[in-house]
């Protein structure tokens, strides 16, 4: 039993370490999508180049008016399940969501709950696609 316990500790570990092999390090392309419940057109697709690294895999876009942190990063398998705060001069904002690795692709989907001053909570919905470009420049 014990060898049995010791055994799966170790294949878990050994997943887990695999897992980061898959998240392929450079410049990648990303294009989200957002949607918002109540709203009768979709919202353009956004997209923008970011260097994923197998430390900080969490794609997002660089807003200058947010200071945005990685509060919570779990990873199973070749997917990172994430919780991404930003906060800025007119309120904050929460992302949770998930990104998938393929060799040079990514696909994910994320939830945003924005509270801006003076307004109710909005949420929305956004769904992630990338690909790799190459090394990231400097």
């Amino acid at each position: 039993m014990k060898t049995i316990l010791i055994g799966t500790v170790f294949i878990s570990l050994l997943w887990s370490a695999g897992a980061w092999a898959d998240v392929k390090e450079g410049l990648w392309e990303i294009t989200t999508q957002m949607s918002m419940q109540g709203m009768p057109h979709a919202m353009p697709p956004t997209t923008f180049r970011q260097c994923i690294t197998k430390s900080d895999p969490v794609p997002r876009s660089k807003d200058e008016n947010l200071t945005c942190k990685t509060i919570n990063q779990k990873v199973s398998g070749n997917t990172v399940h994430y919780t991404v705060e930003c906060k800025g001069p007119e309120g904050s904002m929460q992302t949770t969501g998930n990104m998938s690795y393929r060799d040079k692709t990514m696909t994910g989907e994320s939830t945003t709950i924005m509270k801006i001053k003076g307004q109710p909570p909005m949420q929305m919905m956004s769904k992630v696609k990338g690909k790799f470009i190459g090394a990231c420049t400097k």
